[in-house]
């Protein structure tokens, strides 16, 4: 259970990371073109809510009214889907590839992503994990339904899919959770694994601060000292 708490931690860690790049990227206009058009949008999507919630329209009229609201709301949010979708990407496939099984957060709990058999890791099983881990693929393709489809025939088909999202999840967690060895569906199609071993190299700011006042006290120890002798008088 501890190592589990542990990837739990991590993967915290690394998601903060990632959304908080897709904030600061979105923030760049050339990135977010849709931006103006999408709260527009999404402010009439409030005023149908409001009106709805003091009873002024009829839960019939809401559904006839929102759903094509949030049909162009999803076609207006490509910019997101698309940034978001390489960001955790670059994140979790390349980054993790480069620093050999580890991201921010793994490194920060000591864990490492090992192969199951004696065989190197290659950028195809971490695009497996990533993909089956953070269902990469849905929103891509919640996105082409919506652009494929018209308003009236694209919703059961994008909640179907939305639905095959949090079966995916749910499968991982209970996976990493009943199983010894703690592999999710990510883990068992990607053939990894992720161990906790102390040898690793820890990012810990506790520990960095600890050695710093350390040595600060030792720094000190050692001035004391030099003054006792210098003090001290001498023998004739």
């Amino acid at each position: 259970m501890g190592t589990i708490l542990k990837r739990f931690g991590a993967y915290l860690i690394d998601y903060l990371i990632v959304t908080i790049i897709i904030y600061i990227v979105m923030l760049i206009p050339f990135f977010n073109p849709t931006k103006e058009a999408y709260n527009i949008k999404y402010s009439e999507v409030i005023n149908v809510n409001e009106q709805f919630q003091k009873d002024e329209i009829s839960e019939e009229e809401f559904n006839q009214a929102i759903i094509p609201i949030a049909y162009e709301l999803y076609r207006l949010n490509i910019s997101y889907v698309i940034i978001s979708t390489i960001c955790f990407g670059i994140y979790f496939i390349f980054v993790q590839f480069y620093l050999k099984g580890q991201t921010i957060g793994k490194k920060f709990f000591r864990l490492k992503i090992i192969p199951v058999k004696e065989k190197k890791l290659t950028l195809a099983n971490y695009f497996v994990r990533a993909v089956v881990l953070y269902n990469l693929l849905i929103p891509i393709l919640e996105l082409l339904i919506v652009y494929m489809f018209k308003v009236d025939k694209y919703l059961p088909i994008y909640q179907n899919i939305n639905l095959v999202g949090y079966i995916i999840m749910y499968i991982n967690l209970f996976m990493i959770l009943v199983r010894a060895d703690g592999r999710g569906l990510h883990d068992v199609l990607a053939n990894t694994k992720v161990v906790y071993d102390e040898a690793l190299p820890l990012w810990n700011i506790q520990e960095k601060a600890s050695n710093l006042v350390d040595a600060k006290i030792t720094e000190v120890k050692n001035k004391e000292n030099h003054k006792e002798k210098k003090t001290k008088p001498r023998k004739k």
